[in-house]
C-alpha cells in the first residue's frame, strides 16, 4: 500500500512563500502601488507572521476579505496553489527575497515591502 505523504506541522510563527497562480492578462488596483498590470503565470509572495502562521496562509488563500496587504489585491483574483512555510524572522524574509531576485524570478517592483528596503516580495516565476 502506497503512503501518502504529509506536511510537516506548521510553526507558529515564521516566514513563507506563497505560491499563486493568475489565469489571465489582469490590470489591478493594488492600493497605494496604483494599477499593475499583471502578467499570467505564477507568482511567488515573500512573507511573515510572527505568531498565527497556519492563519495567514489559509487568509492568503480566502477569495473573500478585507483588502488589508498588497498580496490580498493579488489573492482575490488568483489561485494559491501552495506554500513553503520556514521557522524565522523578518531578516529571513527579506533574505528569501532576495534569493528569489539573484535566480531571476521577476520581481513587482514595490510589492509587499513598504516595511523594508526590499526591491519586492512578489516575483513573477
Amino acid at each position: 500500500m502506497a503512503r501518502t505523504p504529509t506536511a510537516a506541522p506548521l510553526p507558529s510563527g515564521g516566514v513563507y512563500i506563497g505560491l499563486f497562480r493568475l489565469a489571465r492578462p489582469r490590470r489591478i488596483r493594488v492600493g497605494r502601488l496604483g494599477v499593475i498590470a499583471f502578467t499570467p503565470g505564477l507568482y511567488a509572495y515573500v512573507g511573515s507572521a510572527r505568531q498565527h502562521l497556519k492563519a495567514r496562509l489559509d487568509r492568503h488563500a480566502r477569495r473573500h476579505k478585507r483588502l488589508r496587504w498588497h498580496i490580498d489585491y493579488l489573492s482575490v483574483r488568483s489561485e494559491m496553489i501552495g506554500a513553503l512555510a520556514l521557522p524565522g524572522g523578518k531578516e529571513r524574509e527579506c533574505q528569501l527575497a532576495q534569493r528569489l531576485t539573484d535566480i531571476g524570478a521577476e520581481p513587482v517592483p514595490g510589492f509587499g515591502c513598504s516595511d523594508c528596503r526590499c526591491r519586492s516580495h512578489l516575483f513573477w516565476i
